[in-house]
């Protein structure tokens, strides 16, 4: 039988795999020192970039320090990292904040959320874009509701439709009231209409029942479909004023229609606006519709309004009376009850 190992024979081999451990984190560390910055100068040349990325990712809590760099101050990053003024003219500094975020994203670096908010205004289109997707994996679906609501009206349709499938995916009934209005967008642009994307979203919210009276009241012209959709009623109106861009005629009718019987005197600029071009791009059906709630709605635009209290001048109202201004002097004493007798 082998001899076993003494106490002391055990504490010498436990002190000399410490002391390799040691050499081996202050190998670690000088590797670290020479290679992030090669790897940092190498995402500044597009053939060396993919490599360069992944093996900077192994260094994980290193990296994200990088990324945030990047994403901040990118060209400035680079030449803190030994890249010289000439290397970094003419660099993408796009290009390299959407591989930050990426990075930043493969990471899960939640701590990079306060500065993914200041891209939420950036001008290039496909930066907001990855912000907002960052911003849909790392952030918290409460603090970041009001940054991707925002996005709703984003001009760029993909970031429009991003932000809806992650108010849809996020599950939080306050967005309803935004994407409501999103039902009405039934312009095609690129192939995609917004509508179907934000009936999907509301449906995952469990709004099916509103995405259904909607459809009754745009696509069958049943104006009874209003009672349900009552609850609603601003951002209906404001998404049956977008439904009057439609490409189908039926749609701009009964969206003419809806908004009569509810006296949406909001709508008239939109209404005015599509009878101009009536001859171009207009049923018969579809003018005659805008033209009776053009009518009808600048009728209800010149009745008065109805008085505010405020106005009501009170100047000349009598006044109450001051209870001391009278006199007490003729004014009968109180009866005063006679002592009951002792027994």
């Amino acid at each position: 039988m082998a001899n076993q190992p003494t106490y002391d024979e055990l504490l010498a081999e436990n002190q000399r795999l410490k002391q390799k451990v040691e050499e081996l984190e202050q190998k670690l560390a000088k590797l670290k020192q020479n290679l992030i910055p090669l790897l940092v100068r190498q995402l500044a040349h597009p053939q060396e970039r993919p490599i360069a990325f992944e093996v900077l990712l192994n260094f994980e809590q290193e990296a994200i320090a990088v990324f945030l760099s990047i994403l901040e101050h990118p060209v400035k990053t680079l030449m803190d990292f030994g890249l010289s003024s000439s290397e970094v003219i003419g660099l993408e500094n796009a290009g390299l904040r959407l591989l930050a975020i990426e990075g930043l994203v493969r990471l899960k670096a939640r701590t990079a959320v306060n500065v993914l908010e200041k891209f939420v205004n950036a001008k290039d289109s496909q930066l907001r874009l990855k912000a907002l997707w960052a911003l849909a994996k790392l952030g918290d679906p409460d603090k970041c509701f009001p940054l991707v609501v925002k996005f709703l009206n984003d001009p760029d349709l993909r970031i429009r439709e991003e932000a809806v499938m992650t108010l849809g995916e996020w599950g939080n009934p306050a967005a309803i009231p935004h994407l409501i209005p999103l039902l009405g967008d039934l312009r095609i642009e690129s192939g995609f209409r917004l509508s179907e994307h934000a009936a999907s979203a509301l449906r995952k919210l469990g709004a099916g029942e509103i995405v259904r009276a909607f459809y009754r009241v745009l696509n069958e012209g049943d104006m009874s479909a209003l009672v349900q959709l009552k609850p609603y009623r601003k951002p209906v109106i404001e998404s049956l004023i977008r439904a009057l861009d439609s490409y189908l005629p039926e749609h701009i009718e009964n969206a003419a229609k809806a908004l009569k019987v509810w006296n949406a005197v909001e709508a008239l600029p939109k209404l005015k606006s599509k009878l101009r071009w009536a001859w171009l791009n207009l049923s018969d059906a579809a003018r005659r519709a805008c033209e009776e709630a053009v009518k009808h709605l600048e009728d209800i635009s010149r009745l008065p309004a109805p008085a505010s209290p405020i106005q009501v001048p009170i100047d000349n109202l009598p006044r109450p009376a001051d209870p001391t201004s009278f006199s007490t002097e003729t004014l009968p004493s109180p009866a005063k009850v006679p002592k009951e007798e002792e027994p």
